[in-house]
């Protein structure tokens, strides 16, 4: 990589030619977590973050070498020196064919190393610029076997990394308007038609990377910034190497920034740096005094207010380290000392100003997976959200609302709730006071506990009056006095000692305690619920929804005799249904507290008039009792220790003293409920 390093910019600089190419689309609608473009801005889930970062090599891995002398143990220290001058950006110069990456056909290893390399810093908080092509520069003309060759390096590396968050921008290729390409000048403009072959490649190169990724921005890393009128309708940033005074003139930035027109783009100085050693440099036969570390601090002090006075989009330093120790010899090659770092790694009083100047925040590591099976259920003048949380990094959910289309991020329309919990439990929240017939546009985050959210996951909600009253599941989710209607259920159970009935849906798909009896009213008739929604608590733990200062109205059609919900033991209770019920203890799915089940297993325990039956799904008790608790109608049991029996009752709320869940308990009716088996 040869920098053409000028002490004195001299000569006029060529008006601008504004290229009448059309501006290249965005990146389309790119997936939560990565770097999108927002006008002349970059962002991160919405919000601004600027670029602040440098050209990466090992100090002993300089260019090729980086990649066949790879060592995983610099890169880890190297990042963080990287951090602690509060870069949170590397560029990586991937090499076409030197360094062993074999051209079309980059092997396994080298593809490997890259998105190692890629994945690690990005956890840290650093991601990266990946620059194709380096040291390439045949620039073949479209339909040649060549031009194929080049696609199919793209196919390798951008197909392995597309859908990487870590990479924030794919840079076609480093420099091609170097002058070693266009005849020795700056300005292409002296060289039209190297110009135009080289603007012809870069166009289709970067029509080939969008046809495999169209999620991230694509930029070329051009080294004169005049030459960007060229480039600028293809390329998503906006990029410009410095190496000149001249940016304290005013001329570099406003003059790409005229390119634009009415179409900002972000910009980003992808390279400026100054050498340090030798003092002097024999430059082709003239000695350079000002290669030395008080010019390089004057130079960065330069660049990063004229940076900042254009609000660029960031910056990319060049280059990390030193290649080598300080020389006194002139003839010792000026591009090994254009690091921050001395070979040393002690820094140098640029790399000082460039940590306190400039300043920026880390990009956010891995993003917690999105929630799942995220639902909105309608309900009279409410909307019931029920959800999973991911597993993994998993903090808290966040549900937001608006009323004219889904929110867009955490910040975005109105909290409806924010709910912490277990990675991979499942919960749910009713959103209460809406208006029958309107339209909720829900959208749910899960938040890791740096306060990182996840891709969004939407639901719609329209508040309804259920037809036909109220379900007996949706009284579990009512809140405390929520009135209740409930039509045509089918009674389960009565304990009149409890002043208790149970009903349920004629389908079974849930059932519930309702607390009264009514004359006349026995197991298997369909009757009228009307009360209001509470909740049982038993040893100040919330074991059970009931409706209360209820009414029952049997309604005159033939009995039905529901049978018992065959399940294992294991699921007998359910998970929580947040706010309201604790669940069983390790619980999972549907919560079945007031259903009609029926298990089977062995007798494992006798106590008075309870028994436990187990069927070895894994249910045992704080006391060591395996299976599920069995309430019996009396104590002359037909069943004895050993047992295999099949046993059908309620699945009702029980909590010992002491316990903060439910415990798993089928409460019989009679004694035609259970039934011996061998």
């Amino acid at each position: 990589m040869v920098k053409l390093v000028a002490t004195i910019l001299t000569g006029a600089l060529l008006a601008p030619v504004i290229s009448g190419a059309p501006a290249a689309a965005s990146p389309q609608n790119p997936p939560y977590g990565f770097v999108a473009v927002q006008g002349s801005k970059l962002t991160i889930y919405g919000q601004p973050i600027r670029i602040k970062g440098t050209n990466y090599y090992p100090r002993d891995g300089m260019w090729a070498s980086m990649w066949t002398n790879w060592n995983w143990n610099a890169i880890l220290a190297d990042t963080d020196r990287m951090r602690s001058l509060g870069m949170n950006a590397v560029r990586i110069l991937v090499p076409y064919s030197h360094g062993g990456w074999n051209g079309a056909n980059p092997p396994e290893t080298r593809l490997q190393q890259l998105e190692s390399l890629v994945n690690h810093l990005g956890a840290n908080g650093i991601r990266s610029c990946v620059t194709l092509f380096d040291w390439e520069t045949t620039y073949p003309a479209a339909g040649t076997q060549r031009e194929t060759e080049h696609k199919s390096y793209i196919n390798a590396i951008v197909g392995r990394l597309k859908n990487n968050p870590y990479v924030f921008m794919w840079d076609v290729k480093n420099e091609p308007d170097h002058p070693s390409s266009i005849n020795g000048f700056d300005d292409w403009d002296m060289a039209p038609t190297q110009r135009d072959r080289i603007v012809s490649w870069l166009s289709r190169m970067a029509a080939h990377i969008r046809t495999i990724d169209p999620h991230h921005p694509v930029s070329v890393g051009m080294r004169w910034y005049n030459n960007n009128k060229d480039v600028i309708g293809f390329v998503d940033i906006v990029c410009f190497h410095s190496y000149w005074s001249h940016i304290t003139n005013n001329t570099e930035i406003p003059v790409i920034k005229s390119f634009m027109g009415a179409n900002p783009k972000p910009i980003l100085a992808q390279e400026f740096g100054w050498p340090t050693n030798p003092t002097p440099c024999n430059r082709d036969g003239v000695l350079i005094w000002d290669y030395n570390e008080t010019q390089q601090l004057a130079m960065y002090q330069q660049w990063l207010q004229a940076f900042a006075n254009h609000d660029i989009a960031g910056c990319l330093q060049w280059m990390t380290y030193d290649a080598k120790s300080y020389t006194t010899n002139p003839n010792e090659s000026f591009e090994n000392y254009f690091g921050l770092w001395r070979y040393d790694y002690s820094l140098k009083p640029a790399g000082a100003h460039y940590r306190d100047n400039f300043q920026t925040r880390f990009f956010p590591g891995a993003p917690p997976a999105p929630l799942q099976n995220f639902t909105a259920q309608a309900m009279d003048t409410a909307v019931r959200l029920t959800w999973q949380n991911p597993t993994g990094s998993f903090d808290r959910a966040v549900v937001r609302m608006r009323t004219d289309g889904y929110p867009q991020s955490l910040t975005d329309g109105v909290l409806v709730c924010e709910r912490p919990g277990p990675p991979g439990s499942w919960d749910t929240f009713v959103h209460t006071g809406l208006m029958n017939g309107a339209v909720y546009y829900y959208t749910a985050f899960a938040v890791d506990s740096s306060g990182q959210p996840s891709a969004p996951v939407n639901a719609l909600g329209r508040p309804t009056q259920p037809q036909g009253g109220d379900r007996c599941g949706t009284v579990k989710l009512l809140p405390e006095n929520a009135p209740v209607m409930l039509l045509r259920k089918i009674v389960t159970a009565v304990y009149p000692a409890d002043g208790a009935t149970y009903v349920s849906e004629p389908d079974r798909s849930a059932g519930v305690r309702v607390e009264a009896v009514a004359a006349g009213v026995s197991v298997g008739d369909t009757v009228n619920v009307t009360g209001k929604a509470r909740t049982r608590v038993l040893s100040g733990v919330n074991a059970e929804r009931t409706v209360a200062e209820a009414s029952i109205t049997r309604v005159d059609v033939p009995p039905v005799m529901l049978p018992g919900l065959r399940m294992r033991g294991i699921q007998v209770g359910g998970g929580p249904v947040a706010p309201y019920l604790a669940g069983a203890r390790d619980g999972f799915g549907v919560n079945n507290v007031g259903q009609l089940v029926t298990i089977v297993g062995r007798v494992t325990a006798v106590l008075g008039t309870v028994i436990f039956v187990d069927d070895g799904s894994g249910v045992v008790d704080l006391a060591g009792r395996r299976g599920v608790m069995v309430r019996c109608p009396g104590s002359s049991l037909p069943v004895a220790l050993g047992d295999l029996c099949a046993v059908t009752g309620i699945v009702e709320g029980s909590v010992p003293t002491g316990w903060t869940d439910t415990r798993r308990l089928v409460r019989m009716r009679d004694w035609s409920d259970i039934l011996r088996l061998d």
